[in-house]
């Protein structure tokens, strides 16, 4: 099986590089003689980012002569296609060098950090590689002028941002995306390629509607954003690549808003192409930020799990104090573990109630929002009544939440000790 993985992986390789450039070749301006998009650099770029140096020459060598042989059948003049090929795959392997020095030279780097560089690299790069198709389509006297550069650059940097989250998404730590939320993905996937198809597929007069077509182009953009947050790697990947054909390929055959009139001389195939990158950037910028906040909480989590199994003779509760509701939130089954009606700790009073009277005069300050915590949390031992009329040694620890504005949150810990929580369960 071990024997046959690679064959059978360059196989799928090649015809998957094969199909992406027979669909994208489709989308070719006339003017800078470039697709609007080309996703065979996205996939070549993802197999380069996740493979030793050693094993790049057969993928790049793969690459080339599919690259050549599918603008042939296009009737693409070879010295043109030669050009693409080429440079290409130079601008891919420097992208790909960079990307994995950068990887391997920083190992404690965040998943935002990380693919803020993959972006920067991608778009640095991929403008460098449309200046030298420019420049060398210009030596071979084809009528090609500076800006055309734009569309070349976009075309590849496009095409390797909507790969992004199948190859280099996976070699950062992913967002656990909830099983139960299988459904809803699969919701908001169709959502997003039906009104996709509802906006770029029909051919009308656009101008007449402009405010209706902006509003539904901001739509499209934020419900791809949204899909960011509850769609994994592979799904969110076939989302972009699904998105860039789409919006592609209607708007090189004349169709949807950025062929209405105002945009002449090829600036509608331009408008669709960083559109299409405004999308990619802001989607995996979005979902690496929040894989980091899922990431750290589940750091958190953990940490205050060693935390608890390193002190097995205390159980810890967790709580919130909202100060203007004077309502109190327990994170953990207190009412479970310490035998108490859950009502009968819903508010600071009930809780101010089980204190001594001198407990009552220390902690109602800060049940109410009196005092404050800095940085620094306040720790005071109590007495606490449990489940009898018996007073019993416990801990409690709280730190003020300056973040919200809206409500006075005073988070907390209650620290009851084994032997207590024993005898008074008795």
């Amino acid at each position: 099986m071990i024997k046959w993985a690679f064959p059978l992986k360059w196989l799928l390789f090649s015809l998957s590089y094969l199909s992406l450039a027979f669909i994208c070749l489709e989308t070719r301006d006339n003017g800078s003689l470039s697709s609007s998009i080309w996703l065979p650099a996205g996939l070549t770029l993802g197999v380069l980012c996740t493979t030793s140096v050693s094993r790049w020459p057969i993928w790049l060598v793969s690459a080339g002569i599919l690259h050549v042989f599918a603008s042939y059948l296009h009737d693409r003049p070879m010295d043109i296609a030669l050009i693409f090929a080429i440079n290409d795959l130079m601008i891919l392997c420097f992208n790909a060098m960079i990307w994995q020095s950068a990887i391997k030279g920083s190992a404690s780097v965040n998943n935002l950090t990380a693919m803020t560089i993959f972006i920067s690299i991608v778009l640095g790069t991929s403008a460098v590689g449309g200046m030298i198709n420019v420049y060398l389509l210009r030596l071979l006297s084809y009528p090609i002028v500076f800006s055309h550069f734009t569309s070349s650059s976009i075309s590849n940097a496009t095409g390797c941002l909507a790969m992004a989250p199948l190859f280099v998404v996976n070699q950062l730590s992913q967002l656990s995306v909830n099983k139960r939320t299988h459904s809803r993905s699969l919701l908001l996937m169709s959502s997003i390629l039906i009104l996709s198809v509802a906006i770029f597929l029909p051919e009308s007069d656009f101008d007449q509607s402009v405010p209706a077509i902006e509003f539904s182009l901001y739509l499209l953009f934020g419900m791809t954003l949204l899909s960011s947050l509850f769609i994994n790697e592979k799904r969110l990947s076939f989302l972009y690549v699904a998105l860039a054909l789409i919006i592609s390929i209607t708007t090189i055959y004349h169709r949807g808003p950025f062929s209405a009139d105002y945009y002449d001389n090829g600036s509608g195939v331009t408008a669709s192409q960083l559109y299409l990158l405004a999308i990619f950037i802001s989607g995996l910028l979005v979902r690496s930020g929040i894989t980091d906040i899922y990431l750290a909480k589940k750091h958190s989590d953990q940490q205050l799990l060693l935390a608890y199994s390193a002190t097995p003779t205390q159980f810890h509760y967790q709580f919130k104090i909202n100060v203007s509701l004077q309502k109190i939130i327990w994170s953990d089954p207190a009412s479970q573990l310490i035998k108490f009606p859950a009502n009968l700790l819903a508010t600071p009073a009930q809780l101010l109630g089980r204190m001594t009277p001198e407990d009552r005069i220390i902690f109602s300050p800060w049940f109410d929002g009196t005092n404050k915590t800095t940085a620094t949390p306040f720790s005071q031992s109590l007495s606490l009544v449990l489940t009898d009329s018996t007073f019993s040694d416990t801990h409690i620890a709280l730190l003020c939440d300056h973040d919200n504005t809206a409500n006075i949150y005073v988070n907390g810990v209650l620290i009851v000790y084994q032997n207590n929580l024993s005898q008074a369960g008795r």
